[in-house]
């Protein structure tokens, strides 16, 4: 069974004139992947993806309202929302579980967390005497595993983001003075002799 070649004509655009509301959107209607998209507008120099206002208007009354508040905290929530407008042109509805599931995990950990500071990781049997590690301490360390699972599903680490050809926005358009900017400027700087 042959496969019907990408139209590249229409998709390109398609593309340009951001006639769908996400990649993955565009992706099924011309029968290819998103990464397939990526990679040619890669290799063509296309800018990034950018649906128009109208169909960004369409697409943004389709997204859920507010998570159920009986399910999820207020940091939760907002995780969420982040979430869903940083990964704009890549979020799916599919992604939803997902999305959820780390924000409940990041509102889990920051509680943890508080509870952590009014307690020590070392604690001492008062019938023994004998020193056990905190449960909490344990509880934060599962919550920070499944949140790094969660970040790498979601194309939240820099590592996820190279292998899912993701591209998060940079908020203020600028940036000068990051850590990897710094780390570059000391290397190209050569070392020196003491």
């Amino acid at each position: 069974m042959s496969r019907k070649p990408i139209d590249w004509k229409h998709l390109e655009e398609d593309y340009f004139n951001g006639r769908f509301a996400t990649k993955a959107a565009m992706a099924e209607r011309y029968g290819c992947s998103a990464t397939a998209i990526n990679k040619k507008a890669k290799k063509d120099g296309w800018p990034d993806y950018a649906p128009s206002s109208e169909v960004l208007e369409k697409f943004n009354k389709k997204l859920p309202a507010k998570p159920h508040e009986k399910i999820l905290g207020k940091i939760a929530m907002r995780k969420v929302t982040e979430l869903i407008t940083e990964l704009k042109n890549n979020y799916s509805s599919v992604d939803e579980p997902l999305i959820v599931s780390y924000a409940k995990s990041y509102e889990r950990y920051l509680e943890l967390e508080i509870l952590m500071t009014k307690e020590d990781t070392v604690l001492y049997s008062p019938k023994t005497g004998s020193a056990y590690i905190n449960p909490l301490f344990n509880a934060i360390q599962m919550v920070q595993k499944n949140l790094v699972t969660l970040a790498n599903q979601l194309g939240l680490s820099i590592a996820s983001r190279k292998r899912l050809g993701l591209t998060l926005d940079d908020h203020d358009g600028d940036r000068t003075g990051n850590l990897f900017d710094i780390a570059e400027s000391i290397n190209s700087m050569g070392s020196v002799d003491v």
